[in-house]
């Protein structure tokens, strides 16, 4: 094995243990969805059964190509049959938005965040969609352990529809068909993170598979008792990631001298950078000014970023010395890496080494807490936010609250690669992280120090709860908090 200091760039993608796995899918498969309603089957120009099949042909050799080591997060015999009964069940030409249909069926076999089938041409349509007053479905949502559908915010002049009251169907379509439609193109390494990462893009995915409308119908469950609501769709964009700072940072300071700082992603534009780096040196002067002597890094909501963001903004104000944030790395020396560097290899060859770096933390500028720092992880925290999560626990210098679902080892250094005829994009990762605990725990979530049930984590009292934990702990152990 190479010893080989790597430095590393993560991209992330725009991008419960008792669903459903994925089902095989038969052939025809869109024949069998035709009841969907939509208004993009005829999106895009025809692309003919050669191509199509040539596509799947292309996908299954980048899989032995491009990925380090598929195996690592999928059974890749499993993977290469569905593509193979996918190629079979073509019998007719497709348009490009049914290419994507048919195609993304096999997103949750890939179990990565990083790999996935997509389509740019369907993203800009949505944004056309929405730029002519399009309206999308009115209401966030979560989707629970039992595929249930539900209200995760309310609107303001809609009293009789409460957080946590079930949508039961959708413009006449059962919640249960939706969600099922959804979690078959939905990618992600685990079950809860597919159906959390469905429930936060539901408003797009519904205009997707199943179109929109000025009204929507919808039928929920309120107190055991069934009730019906006509309701506009709004017409903004709940995925503009072109906002300031301030919609993806916030802090304040609670009782007890906690501090509370939360972060809901470490990727942002050139022109919001250096916004990001000014709010986080207001935030623990606030701190510092307040007396805080614990902290509370809320990261539920954060899918990932490029490293730098923590490791500079977070990690001097909370750690005591420097650590490492992963031990090994494992990476295809594809053209795009070669350039990249600063592992250097022959094309086509996997490069295995150990990784030496430390995260320094020096520049704390004096504000460094006096306390402990308590990292809120949820389902939806992933790739450089899984890296920040297992570095700090392992080199433990944070205590880790919450719950996850997704391996604790990550994938990474992704390549986007057009599949000529159908113009869909395939996404797939050319790096393996390994944490710096080392590989036993990779194929295991991050055991939490705090755990926080999947009932409480999505809501205002999983802070609450963790405040008063740790108020109540601050000169004990770690105890698991119920």
């Amino acid at each position: 094995m190479k010893n080989i200091i790597l430095i590393l760039l993560i991209a992330f993608v725009v991008g419960c243990t008792s669903l459903n796995e994925p089902k095989p899918f038969a052939k025809n498969t869109i024949t069998q969805e035709g009841n969907t309603q939509t208004n993009l089957s005829s999106s895009g120009k025809i692309v003919s059964i050669k191509a199509l099949k040539s596509n799947l042909t292309e996908l299954s050799e980048r899989l032995d190509t491009i990925h380090p080591d598929p195996g690592f997060t999928m059974d890749v015999s499993e993977v290469k049959s569905q593509i193979e009964s996918l190629s079979e069940g073509i019998t007719s030409p497709m348009t490009h938005y049914e290419a994507w249909k048919y195609f993304s069926q096999l997103n949750p076999y890939f179990k990565d965040g990083h790999m996935l089938i997509a389509s740019p041409q369907l993203d800009e349509q949505f944004k056309s969609h929405i730029q002519k007053g399009g309206r999308l479905f009115p209401f966030d949502v979560m989707i629970d352990a039992s595929q249930r559908l539900l209200v995760a915010e309310t609107l303001e002049g809609y009293s009789d529809i409460k957080i946590g009251d079930e949508i039961t169907s959708v413009n006449g379509v059962r919640a249960s068909k939706i969600i099922e439609t959804m979690l078959a193109r939905m990618y992600g390494d685990s079950l809860e993170f597919r159906a959390a990462f469905t429930a936060r893009r539901f408003n797009k995915m519904y205009w997707l598979l199943f179109g929109s409308s000025k009204d929507y119908q919808i039928e929920f469950m309120h107190k055991n008792k069934r009730k019906q609501l006509s309701i506009m769709g709004v017409s903004d964009d709940p995925e503009n990631h072109n906002g300031g700072v301030r919609e993806f940072v916030q802090s304040r300071i609670l009782d007890n001298d906690i501090g509370y700082l939360r972060v809901d992603r470490f990727f942002y534009s050139q022109e919001q950078e250096q916004p990001f780096f000014t709010f986080l040196d207001e935030t623990w002067q606030a701190f510092k000014d307040a007396n805080v002597k614990d902290v509370i890094i809320d990261v539920r909501h954060n899918p990932g970023g490029t490293d730098h963001y923590w490791q500079q903004g977070i990690a001097p104000y909370i750690a005591s010395k420097p650590f490492p944030f992963l031990s090994n790395f494992k990476i295809r020396m594809t053209e795009r890496n070669i350039k990249l560097g600063p592992i250097q290899g022959k094309q086509g060859e996997i490069i295995e080494g150990t990784f030496n770096q430390l995260v320094p933390v020096d520049a704390h500028k004096g504000l460094k807490i006096p306390g402990r720092a308590y990292l809120l992880m949820g389902p939806l925290s992933y790739s450089s936010t899984i890296l920040f999560l297992t570095s700090l626990q392992d080199s433990r210098q944070a205590v880790i609250a919450g719950h996850s679902n997704v391996r604790s080892c990550t994938t990474g250094r992704i390549e986007t690669h057009v599949l000529s005829g159908s113009n869909l994009e395939l996404t797939m990762p050319t790096l393996i992280f390994t944490r710096p605990s080392g590989k036993e725990h990779c194929q295991q979530p991050i055991e939490p120090d705090v755990y926080l049930s999947n009932q409480v984590i999505n809501s205002n009292e999983a802070v609450e709860d963790l405040a008063k934990y740790i108020t109540a702990n601050r000169q004990t152990t770690i105890n698991t908090l119920q």
